[in-house]
C-alpha cells in the first residue's frame, strides 16, 4: 500500500511541476492560501539568500586576497625586496603602529593582517604586483 501512496504522491507532484502556474495559484487559493503573501515571502527569502551567498563569496575572496598579500609581504621581507617593504613601512606609519611593528623581519602573518586591515585589498595587491614588474 505504501508503494501505491508513493506513486500517487509522485504523480501529483509531477502534475503540479508540469502545470500552468496560474492553475497552481488557483488551486492554492481554493485551498485557502494567500498566494500574494506567499509570493512576497518567497521573494524576500530569495533576496536574503542571494545576499548571504554574495557575502560569503566576498568574504572568501577577501580571505584569499589577504593570504596572497601576507605571503608577498613575508616573501619581500625574507628576500629584502625594497619596494614592498617600503609599502609595508608606509602602512605601519599610516596606522601609527611604528613602535609595535619596528622589527619587520619578526612580523607574523596575523600582524601583517592587522597592518593591512581596512585597506583596499585590490589596490594593495595591484600595487604589490606592479612593484614586482
Amino acid at each position: 500500500m505504501s508503494n501505491l501512496k508513493n506513486k500517487i504522491d509522485k504523480g501529483i507532484t509531477e502534475f503540479y511541476l508540469n502545470s500552468d502556474i496560474e492553475l497552481i495559484k488557483k488551486s492554492l487559493e481554493e485551498d485557502g492560501v494567500d498566494v500574494t503573501k506567499e509570493s512576497t515571502e518567497i521573494s524576500n527569502f530569495l533576496k536574503r539568500l542571494k545576499f548571504t551567498q554574495n557575502a560569503v563569496a566576498t568574504q572568501e575572496n577577501d580571505q584569499a586576497l589577504i593570504a596572497r598579500i601576507v605571503e608577498k609581504f613575508q616573501d619581500a621581507i625574507n628576500k629584502n625586496i625594497e619596494k614592498p617593504i617600503a609599502t609595508l613601512i608606509s602602512l605601519v606609519e599610516t596606522k601609527q603602529m611604528s613602535v609595535q611593528f619596528r622589527n619587520l623581519d619578526k612580523l607574523t602573518p596575523d600582524e601583517i593582517k592587522e597592518i593591512i586591515k581596512g585597506k583596499n585589498l585590490v589596490d594593495l595587491m595591484d600595487e604589490l604586483d606592479n612593484e614586482e614588474s
